[in-house]
């Protein structure tokens, strides 16, 4: 654990709860239960750079390298109390033992350092019958008849359902929001779930309406201007020039807590009947709006097959992309959280940078070179051409807005 990426952060937590992080884990009480609890975000967004183990990599893993491992395993040899050092004999240890195709992976472990519950409870389950158990770990050793042996940093069961909802209800202050479905609890981290959510495919056929989606991004891990460039980029590559007319806006994106919880929070903002499309769970969101400054692009006009390919080319191609949901201005949060208006609009394979009048009235009166940002979109070659669009409905806002104020201040100088 020392050597790999967020280790201070680790040792902090182990810090916070009390625990010698020299010294196994048994014997010192509720402290390592504790840690668990404080540590359990950090491993739900781990930036590691780790190989995910599957039929595709298993046959290139070398030894030494980091992974990341899920599947339904069998325990051989469960610890028993006193926890014993590992002999560094297999037929004696205890390890997991799973299948990824036809390779035999084993899963080695010092018992010393599990949990109770962990240690005299679901490893003597899983030597009964098989349970699914996610981990990093680094490869200790590939035979010449292809078995993989894994040495794990970090290993533990899933977080079920039942468990998802329980931590939700824990947390949360105001009532069940409607619309969230048991789909809504999963758990996106965790490999063997990232499949889209309410991706219904009897509605083939079905007359497409176009959706306004909101993309999540992790706003420390990019430059000024790099969203706005990665989102326009990859809806150029999903969306047909000859049906291209969408709007799209940047935005920080800040979940103030005005008094609830960040699990209502989350639950609010994906919650509604019907069930909006989205990539993002309740738990998955509560983990992201705790562990990243979020920023937040609006991208109108996608039809919901659309959406679906634009959220994998995001995940295949932008590494601060963290997953989306469908935009529903009637719903408060989305209301006040995300962009009112556009700061571009795409028309086939024209760009449109919006402007409204009193922002270019602005942008005058500070002398700003108003065909620098064109020239600087046509210089990346995305679009055929580049140029200014007034968005009237925001002119028309900021007039009555204006003209409200100088009624107030004459109002108050005929008094």
């Amino acid at each position: 654990m020392a050597m790999l990426a967020q280790t201070n952060a680790v040792a902090a937590a182990a810090r916070r709860a009390g625990l010698d992080s020299t010294k196994p884990f048994g014997g010192q009480g509720m402290a390592p239960g504790e840690f668990v609890r404080i540590v359990r975000p950090l491993f739900e967004t781990w930036d590691a750079e780790a190989v995910t183990l599957s039929e595709r990599t298993a046959g290139k893993v070398h030894r030494g390298l980091l992974v990341s491992f899920e599947g339904a395993m069998r325990c051989s040899n469960p610890p028993e109390a006193p926890m014993q050092e590992p002999t560094g004999v297999l037929t004696k240890d205890p390890h997991l033992v799973f299948f990824v195709g036809a390779r035999r992976v084993i899963v080695t472990f010092d018992p010393r350092w599990l949990t109770t519950s962990t240690a005299n409870t679901t490893l003597h389950e899983a030597a009964e019958e098989a349970l699914v158990f996610s981990g990093i770990g680094t490869v200790a050793s590939v035979s010449s008849g292809g078995q993989i042996r894994i040495s794990a940093l970090v290993y533990g069961r899933p977080e079920t359902l039942a468990q998802a909802q329980f931590e939700y209800a824990k947390q949360s202050l105001l009532p069940d929001p409607p619309g969230l479905t048991w789909m809504d609890f999963r758990n996106e981290l965790s490999e063997s779930e990232l499949a889209q959510l309410h991706l219904d495919p009897s509605r083939e056929g079905v007359i497409v309406s176009r959706k306004i989606i909101a993309l999540l991004f992790d706003e420390d891990e990019v430059l000024p201007g790099q969203i706005d460039c990665d989102v326009l980029t990859q809806v150029s590559r999903v969306v047909p020039e000859y049906r291209r007319d969408l709007g799209v806006a940047v935005a920080s994106l800040l979940f103030d807590d005005d008094g609830v919880s960040v699990s209502d929070l989350a639950a609010y903002f994906l919650a509604r009947e019907p069930s909006l499309w989205k990539t993002l769970t309740v738990p998955g969101l509560i983990t992201l709006i705790k562990s990243y400054n979020l920023a937040v692009s609006t991208v109108s006009g996608l039809s919901e097959e659309q959406a679906v390919d634009l959220d994998a080319a995001m995940r295949e191609m932008v590494p601060s992309y963290l997953g989306s949901v469908e935009v529903d201005r009637s719903l408060p949060l989305h209301d006040r959280l995300l962009p009112p208006y556009d700061d571009y609009h795409v028309s086939g394979a024209e760009l449109r940078l919006v402007y409204s009048a009193a922002r270019r009235l602005q942008d005058e009166a500070n002398g700003e070179d108003l065909e620098a940002p064109l020239n600087e979109w046509r210089d990346r070659g995305l679009f055929r051409t580049v140029r200014w669009e007034e968005d009237m409905q925001q002119s028309a806002a900021e007039e009555e807005q204006a003209s409200m104020l100088i009624q107030a201040w004459l109002n108050t100088q005929s008094e």
